[in-house]
């Protein structure tokens, strides 16, 4: 298959991020494989996020990344509570998880921006402002310490799909700063981490249950 030649070509050749590819004559020749199928196998590894077009200069290798996982993702995801419960089960299980270690590496000025960030949330909230952008700047914030580059975009990846799917649901968006505060109070006093994350998610929960009973009772599923 085209595209696994291709991809074999990238790892025998050990390339990086950056790294251009041979031409497209030169690289199917390498590959064994017409011109026609080299063409089909880029763009399916672009949309991949493997490789990257750039217009004038050819083919490079792409940065890692989970965004091509999110846009790849079938419409069906984004339909009924099922789905946002298995998304925030993943979501709570990572962010729930890292916390401590994230409590262990936190520097004043790392406490100094998330305590930035959810007063900020909290002015926002107190004058009828959208919270979305800081809400996610604040999860992004917190487990930067831990300078784990894999933890991020799956942090990243995770938060944005659920907030396209809860931010569709009837009620008030996004979440109070409350919970975003006492996140932080909880890592300024050194405990009580694990249960303020589980608080925020608890919130996110509440606002679910009347949708799951509303689906179970279409469904004719006992209450």
């Amino acid at each position: 298959m085209a595209q696994q030649r291709l991809r074999q070509y990238i790892d025998d050749h050990n390339l990086r991020p950056g790294d251009p590819l041979p031409s497209e004559a030169k690289l199917a020749e390498s590959l064994g494989i017409s011109r026609i199928s080299l063409r089909e196998a880029t763009r399916s590894l672009q949309a991949l996020g493997v490789i990257n077009a750039i217009s004038g200069r050819g083919l490079f290798v792409s940065e890692f990344s989970f965004r091509p996982i999110l846009e790849q993702l079938p419409y069906r995801v984004a339909i009924g509570g099922a789905s946002l419960y298995e998304v925030l089960v993943v979501r709570e299980a990572l962010e729930v998880g890292l916390i401590e270690m994230v409590s262990k590496c936190l520097t004043p000025a790392d406490l100094d921006d998330l305590t930035g960030l959810a007063d900020e949330m909290e002015r926002r909230e107190l004058a009828g402002e959208p919270l979305g952008d800081l809400d996610k700047a604040f999860h992004e914030r917190l487990y930067q310490p831990l300078g784990n580059g894999l933890v991020s975009s799956l942090i990243d990846l995770f938060w944005e799909l659920f907030t396209r799917l809860f931010d569709s649901l009837p009620g008030e968006p996004g979440h109070p700063a409350r919970v975003h505060k006492d996140i932080v109070a909880a890592l300024g006093a050194g405990e009580g981490m694990s249960d303020a994350m589980v608080a925020h998610f608890s919130y996110i929960r509440h606002r679910l249950e009347p949708l799951a009973s509303s689906r179970h009772d279409e469904n004719g599923d006992p209450g």
